[in-house]
Order: structure tokens, then sequence, then C-alpha cells
């Protein structure tokens, strides 16, 4: 399998770019043309490093002559690479910043924009259900569009993101109703999902006929670097569950390759489990933990920046309800101070009104900050999940244990350092309420060997032989 190289463009797409930049006076053509460019940079190039560069400079290009189009295509541009390099917090910054600048500008295009990367956003942080009504939002801009060909590209963007989402909240008729709408003009990550959903079957001749159908694509529409990446690593699982293993291995480190030039953490993340799950296959213990700990550390990082940023969609929420609620305010305040000349009575007709919106208001944010917590729950690890890796036997399973009882976790280490990885990992199942036969099963010993672990455990950590050591360590935190 063949993919055009486009390095050799690199360079005569950046010096056709950085000239036009370096006039000093410019006009809006100039500027609509110079976005086109950046565009390709981004999109073809997965160059999104230069491109923040370069949307920066027609950012300061279009206040410098007041095209405000430019100015919130820059925003816009801006949000959509730094999202894409899971710079969420600076993206949601300049989203916003957009959003503001849009308030009183008649552009559908725009709106329709803003609101499918607002939809992006929250599906990245896996706010699946408001991530569907922004996308939602996006779409009744769109299709308010004129331009026939901008308003079904518009479209069929929304109708990808949205199967994606909907799959997600596994509910399938929403997922083929707008899969249906995709084939109209198919991406590659079109036939990558629905690969993909074979391949969890076991139907692998199927999985392999859409992925060919995803890499046809490729060729035929010279897509973007981020779909190339994206074929690369769905050959790389089809061949795992072939057992082909080196041959994914090929395919894999191909795609992470490309998404470390684009500095897609999330898909380099996706790639390293894949390669742990190759070599566990071809019985290579040292190259499995050697990429596991690369995706011990990834995660890691990933995981603080999600939490990080995890108060970003739940402030935007408040924000929101607190400008219709400002909008509301400023209209009762309009009609008081008419009715204030008609009579005394009215007004306090009125200021009573206003009391019991205000008491709405408190309840309606105080709903709100009840939400907070739901949504933050949606970021924490469920247990269940942390039991079926166990079960299992995913290389993974350690790392999320840890993030579920990080205390227990660390104080065990800090405690009684002499532990090992095996030692922890034996803890770790007597910790999740596993049984002596559920241990023996998953971790591929006898029950009589359990038992000796148990005795060992016991003294190496001190513990009394009076003590009830599953209850022990269960209580610990």
């Amino acid at each position: 399998m063949k993919f055009p190289s486009f390095s050799g463009k690199i360079y005569f797409a950046f010096i056709i770019i950085i000239l036009p930049l370096k006039a000093q006076k410019i006009t809006t053509a100039e500027i609509d043309t110079l976005q086109k460019k950046i565009t390709k940079i981004q999109w073809n190039l997965g160059d999104y490093k230069q491109g923040i560069i370069l949307q920066k400079d027609i950012i300061a290009k279009s206040q410098q002559i007041q095209y405000l189009r430019g100015e919130v295509e820059g925003y816009l541009g801006l949000a959509n690479a730094l999202a894409a390099m899971n710079k969420l917090k600076e993206s949601f910054h300049f989203l916003n910043v957009a959003e503001k600048k849009l308030n009183d500008f008649d552009d559908p295009a725009l709106h329709s924009r803003l609101y499918f990367l607002y939809g992006e956003h929250y599906y990245r942080l896996q706010l699946h259900e408001e991530a569907i009504k922004k996308f939602n939002k996006s779409l009744s801009f769109a299709y308010k569009v004129e331009d026939k060909k901008l308003r079904n590209k518009l479209m069929l963007n929304v109708y990808d993101w949205k199967r994606s989402s909907f799959e997600f909240l596994n509910q399938m008729d929403s997922v083929y109703s707008n899969e249906r709408k995709c084939m109209a003009s198919p991406m590659p990550m079109l036939y990558i999902t629905i690969a993909s959903r074979h391949l969890k079957k076991g139907a692998l001749d199927s999985a392999e006929y859409y992925t060919d159908k995803a890499n046809e694509l490729v060729l035929a529409k010279k897509a973007p670097v981020e779909g190339k990446s994206n074929v690369l690593r769905a050959y790389g699982s089809l061949y795992i569950k072939k057992g082909e293993y080196e041959k994914a291995l090929k395919y894999l480190f191909q795609s992470i390759e490309i998404t470390k030039k684009m500095h897609f953490k999330k898909r380099e993340l996706v790639t390293y489990k894949l390669i742990c799950e190759a070599y566990k296959g071809m019985s290579d213990i040292r190259k499995e933990n050697e990429y596991l700990a690369k995706y011990s550390a990834l995660n890691d990082s990933l995981n603080l920046i999600e939490k990080e940023i995890a108060y970003l969609p739940i402030e935007k929420l408040l924000n929101d309800q607190n400008e219709e609620n400002k909008k509301h305010k400023n209209s009762l305040y309009y009609i008081i101070s008419i009715i204030i000349f008609l009579s005394l009575l009215i007004i306090v007709y009125l200021i009573k009104i206003f009391t019991k919106k205000e008491k709405e208001t408190t309840s309606i944010i105080h709903q709100k900050v009840l939400e907070t917590d739901v949504l933050k729950k949606k970021l924490a690890i469920p247990v269940e999940e942390v039991v079926q890796l166990a079960v299992h036997d995913d290389p993974s399973f350690i790392m999320k244990f840890k993030e579920l009882h990080f205390d227990f976790y660390s104080n065990l280490q800090s405690e009684f350092p002499h532990l090992t990885m095996s030692d922890m990992k034996f803890l770790a199942f007597v910790k999740l309420n596993f049984s002596n036969k559920e241990i023996a099963e998953y971790a591929h010993m006898s029950i009589r060997t359990v038992e000796s672990k148990k005795y060992r455990l016991r003294k190496k950590m001190g513990i009394n032989s009076d003590t009830d050591f599953n209850k022990w360590i269960r209580n610990r935190s």
C-alpha cells in the first residue's frame, strides 16, 4: 500500500504563503486567498504549528484593515489547529473570542463552523449529548448558506461527527441514519469506523473490505495526512486480529510517525496501545513493556490536561445561561422603566415578577452547578472498566487501576518500596475483591499458588497472622 508523498510540497506551500504576508498593504481578497492556503498547510500537510503562526498573522492583518470576516476565520482556524493538537484550553479561548465577534455579524457559514467546532470540543471531552446539540445548531445555520457546494460540505462534516457521537451513546439507528447521509461523499474515517465495527464482531473479511475502501479514498482523493495515518492504524488493527503481528507493526509505526509530526497525542496514544497488543501477540515481553511505558506516560499526560480543562465546558454552559439571563433582565428593566410612569401599583406588581424571575435564575444556576458533578464523573474511570481489563489480562490494567485507586497504590509503594510490579498487580486483584479462584484464573496460576502468594505478601508486608489479609487490603486507602 502506497500513499502519495507531500514532503516535496511543504517548502513550496510555505513560500507561496509567506511572500504575500510580507507585503505592506493587503486586501480582503488577498486575506481570503491566504486563508485557503493556510487551510491546505494544516489539512493536507499536517503542519499545524506553522498554520497557527500564519493564522495569527492573518488576524493581525485583518484587524489592521478592519476585516471582521478574515479576523473570525483566523480565530476559528486557530481553535481548530489547537484542538487537533489537544490544546483545548487555548482552543476554547479562541472559540469564545470568535463567538463574541460573530454576535452582530450575519454570516451563516461562519456561525455553522463556530458551532461545529464547539461540537468537536465537547466530543473530544466525551460529552456527546452536548456535542450533538452543538452539531444540530451548526446544521441549522448550514441550511441557510446560499452556496450549495459550501452548504453540502458543512452539512456532511456535521453528519460525519454526529454519527460518531451517536455510536459512543450506542444509538445505532441514529448512527446508520447519519452514515447513509455521509455516503453522498464518504471520507476514509467513515469506512474505517464500519471496518472497526466488523472487526469487533470477528468478521475479518468485511473489516478488510471496508479498510481497503478507506485506503482507496485516501489514494483517489489525495486525502489529508491524518486520513493516511488513520488508514495505516486501521490496517494495524486488522492484522493484529489476523495474527500477522509483524505486518501490523509495519503499519502502526508508519501511522505513529505521522501523528507525532502532527502532534496528535490521542491518535498516538491509541497507536501505542495497538503496538503493545502486537508485541504481546509475538510474546516479546521486553518490547511490550517498552511501549506500555510510553502508553502510560502519554496517557498520564493527557489525563492531566483533561482534568485541567474539565471545567471549561461546564463554565461555557453556565456562561451561556448567564448571558440569556442578562438579556432577560435587560428586557425587564426596560419594561419597568416605561411602566413606572403609569402607576405605583403596576411598579409593585412588576417588582414581584422580577423577584420571581431572580429566584428562577438562581434555581437554574444551582441546577447547572449540580450538573457539574455529573459532567466531572463522566471523566472518571469506571470500576467496571478496570475489572474488565483485569479479566482480559489487558496490559493497561495496572495503569488504569492506579488512576482509579491512586492513593491506595501510592501509599503502598511508599510504605512498602520492596514490593514488585507483580506484587502490586496481585494486590490490585485483592483490592478489586476478586476471589482466590478468580485471581488464579486471571493471573494464570493455581489456587494453591494464590494462597502461597498471599502468605508471602503477608510476611513481606509484616501483616499479623491474626489479621484478615483480604479485609486489610480492601480497607486501605
